[in-house]
């Protein structure tokens, strides 16, 4: 199964109880040293479902002011190095959590609140088998418009499982919620100087609350009862509504508080979103140069191209001009080149059916007949008579010497004829010299007929 759905697929089992571990204990040999709100004891018996919390004044969510095109690393560095202004402490000494309700699924780049701690005590957290690991306050019921106090007995000896019911010497310990985007952990004398601090600070970010929702052990001491007097003052002070139960908020136009409803395991301090993203930069590092060299040499490739083809355009122009001038010269020079194929075809058509009308003119029967008068009279017998429209009438005969074949020349001129000797060569199997004559219509004979030809 994909990662991403068991992820939907576990997102969906109810998580199991809620355990608390002491500030700072170290485990015991075979499992860790807790507090247990209800059920089980150990994290053995919780199961992988269990949610551990750890003290929220060891984990302070903490605004912070980045601008918002900051994005991945570069946004992780800007608060790392507001983080070393306000705390004054080495940016490599605390480890941040980007405060992503619900996997940040929106927009993860858009995060202005962090969680902090000591790395070294995150560390220590990562071994945990368990559903998720949380700031105490993020386990408390809130909704929108409502604060969420909740009163805890501070355990001081890590040996001992509940401290004494009662006890004055015993601090209390509050979480607070803000709202679903905030909230923080701390002794009571801090909480109470941070909740007057919120419910008097400017910052229109954090608007007093409707309704302020009070839970506290069924019998505090009275450490615990005058933090409650306190508490109720200050709800009187700024005229705030001040419940018990979470079931008295729909009572007051409120959404009923719910625990774990707004994405909070998704906040699991044992996983660093930033690390994730900085392990896949990692690997993706490696792969930098060759992608580069890869995309310069495609670059190159696609530049070469186009000068080959920027060339091929310029030659197919340039061949066009010529084609177009040769065109004009010899074919049509009094019109313009629109089509050139379809205009050259048209006028070699032209030039075939002048020439066909020129040949028609000679009769090859007429011809045929005024030679053989001409070697009736001087007695000789051709070897071929062969007539092409083209040409004219191809005569060959065998002549007595070469002086015999100028003598035919000329008679053949006298009787109105153009004779035009091709060739003459003495004869191999015969005594005397085989002739070649191309004959056509003399200039007399050809006038007259292109004069019958017009109109």
């Amino acid at each position: 199964m994909p990662a991403a759905a068991r992820k939907a697929k576990r997102a969906r089992i109810p998580p199991g109880p809620v355990i608390r571990l002491a500030a700072l204990a170290q485990p015991k040999a075979g499992a860790p040293e807790t507090q247990v709100d209800s059920g089980p004891k150990t994290l053995t018996e919780a199961g992988v479902e269990a949610v551990v919390t750890v003290p929220g004044s060891q984990v302070p969510l903490l605004p912070l002011d980045l601008p918002k095109g900051l994005r991945g690393q570069a946004r992780e560095q800007v608060a790392r190095r507001q983080l070393a202004d306000r705390t004054g402490l080495p940016q490599d000494s605390l480890s941040l959590r980007p405060f992503l309700p619900r996997g940040g699924r929106q927009n993860p780049d858009s995060w202005t609140r962090v969680m902090v701690a000591d790395q070294v005590y995150l560390q220590t957290l990562a071994g945990i088998s368990c559903r998720a690991v949380l700031p105490d306050y993020l386990t408390l019921p809130t909704s929108a418009g409502l604060w969420s106090l909740r009163l805890e007995p501070e355990t001081q000896n890590p040996e001992a499982d509940t401290p004494e019911a009662g006890d004055p010497n015993v601090p209390t310990q509050m979480m607070v919620r803000l709202g679903p985007e905030d909230g923080f952990g701390a002794q009571s004398p801090i909480a109470l100087a941070l909740l007057r601090q919120a419910l008097q600070s400017p910052d229109p970010q954090i608007s007093p609350p409707q309704a302020i929702l009070l839970q506290q052990p069924d019998q505090p001491g009275p450490a615990g009862k005058a933090l409650q007097a306190e508490i109720e003052t200050l709800a009187a002070e700024h005229d705030i509504p001040l419940i018990t139960q979470p079931e008295a908020a729909p009572a007051l136009g409120l959404a009923r508080p719910a625990v774990f409803a707004h994405g909070e395991l998704d906040c699991d301090l044992r996983h660093n979103p930033m690390a994730a993203r900085a392990r896949l930069a990692a690997a993706v590092l490696p792969w930098r140069w060759p992608l580069l060299a890869l995309a310069l040499a495609a670059s190159l490739w696609a530049a070469a191209q186009l000068i080959q083809l920027d060339q091929l355009q310029t030659e197919r122009r340039t061949a066009e001009a010529s084609a177009q001038a040769l065109v004009k010269t010899h074919f049509i020079p009094a019109a313009p080149v629109l089509d050139a194929r379809l205009q050259v075809s048209r006028a070699l058509e032209d030039l075939r059916r002048a020439k066909g009308a020129a040949g028609s003119l000679h009769n090859p029967l007429e011809l045929t007949a005024r030679v053989a008068q001409v070697l009736a009279a001087a007695d000789l017998r051709p070897d071929l008579l062969s007539y092409h429209s083209d040409s004219g009438l191809l005569l060959v005969l065998r002549l007595a010497d070469f002086a015999a074949a100028d003598r035919l020349a000329t008679a053949l001129q006298a009787a109105d004829l153009s004779a035009n000797l091709v060739e003459s060569q003495v004869s191999e199997d015969s005594q005397g010299v085989r002739a070649e004559f191309v004959i056509t219509p003399g200039p007399a004979a050809s006038a007259a007929a292109l004069g019958e030809t017009r109109p």
